[in-house]
């Protein structure tokens, strides 16, 4: 096969085309070789005489300084790059360092606080000293306090069985006290007596019970005490010692007297307690009503038995509110003051009497309220 070559006029044009078509970037040198050859049919060794021919020493001129353009877009493409990078090698400098002042202060601070927990571990040591110190003195006032308490309850049962000997001692005594009384013979001591028996009663039980426990010789005597002592409390209800009107004042004692009405002498057989009209009457001690109305000059009376031979009358009333068989107890109202009968004005005319005999009541209920 045999190629043959285009007139170099014609070479001339299409290498010119071929060289401002690579020149300006539409094709590339291999392809322009392979154009130039597809299209005037020259062989490879041909074409390469042929653009050394045609081209010669400007085409290489023109191809360096293509190079030398390139070369120096390469090189300010390089400086731009090389630009950008500083800038952000310094902007990152420059947030490592804000980065690294921050840390020196967060550093100061921790250092700070390291300072003041130290402080504060060696106040926290000392006031822990001092505690140990305090316990340890109130663990000495425990002990010395056990310790008393030990010698004290040595010393207690060491004198209990003297305690226990004086106080069963004492008890008998109460004992025999309580059954050698005659309640019923002492009657012008306003009871005191059976007011002083009754709280000997209540502590010696107590006593009692607190020595002996629960034994049956405490039970056997406290029984014993018991029984008086209800005996006692008894006789107090139904005893008159309770003062029957809320008088002003005693204007007639008992005994003897001027009779107000004849001025001759006469024997008062009770106490006259001054009082405005309709004052309460109460129930000297609790009993039963035995008499309520009339009586002659001791106008509207009331008569309470008592039991064991005591009686009290309430005589000058001006209302009864009781009957005949009631049962009153000690303070129960009664009646109403008044004047009736033989009274020279409003008073209670008031009487106490024992086994028939009267006696005189400022020995039971006193002179006053």
């Amino acid at each position: 096969m045999r190629f043959y070559a285009a007139d170099k006029a014609e070479q001339k044009k299409i290498v010119d085309k071929l060289w401002m078509d690579v020149a300006e970037g539409r094709v590339s040198r291999k392809t322009a070789r392979k154009v130039y050859v597809r299209r005037k049919a020259l062989s490879g060794r041909r074409v390469k005489s042929g653009l050394a021919d045609i081209f010669g020493k400007s085409f290489y001129e023109s191809l360096g300084a293509v190079a030398a353009v390139a070369l120096c877009l390469v090189a300010a493409l390089g400086f731009c790059q090389m630009k950008r990078s500083n800038d952000a090698l310094r902007a990152k400098n420059s947030t490592l360092a804000a980065e690294k002042q921050a840390l020196n202060q967060d550093i100061d601070q921790l250092n700070s606080n390291i300072g003041l927990l130290n402080a504060a571990i060696e106040r926290y040591e000392q006031l822990t000293e001092e505690q140990k110190a305090e316990i340890k003195e109130k663990e000495a006032d425990i002990l010395a306090g056990m310790q008393l308490i030990e010698e004290l309850e040595l010393k207690h049962q060491n004198d209990l069985s003297a305690v226990t000997e004086a106080e069963e001692a004492r008890l008998q005594e109460l004992v025999d006290m309580i059954n050698d009384l005659d309640i019923f013979s002492d009657l012008t001591s306003r009871s005191g007596n059976l007011y002083e028996a009754t709280r000997e009663i209540d502590a010696a039980t107590t006593t009692l019970r607190r020595v002996l426990g629960d034994t049956e010789e405490a039970d056997a005597v406290i029984d014993h005490l018991n029984d008086e002592s209800k005996k006692i409390k008894n006789y107090r209800n139904h005893y008159p010692d309770y003062f029957p009107v809320d008088g002003t004042s005693v204007s007639s004692s008992y005994g003897w007297r001027r009779d107000p009405f004849t001025g001759e002498s006469k024997f008062h057989k009770g106490m006259d307690i001054v009082c405005s009209m309709n004052t309460p009457v109460w129930a000297a001690a609790s009993g039963t009503v035995i008499e309520a109305g009339e009586n002659g000059s001791y106008g509207l009376n009331v008569v309470i038995d008592h039991g064991n031979g005591i009686v009290t009358r309430y005589a000058h009333l001006n209302k009864i509110i009781v009957k005949v068989g009631d049962t009153v107890k000690k303070s129960d109202k009664i009646a109403y003051s008044g004047m009736t009968g033989r009274a020279t004005g409003p008073h209670l005319h008031f009487e106490v009497i024992v086994n028939g005999e009267t006696q005189n009541p400022k020995y039971y209920v006193g002179t006053s309220a």
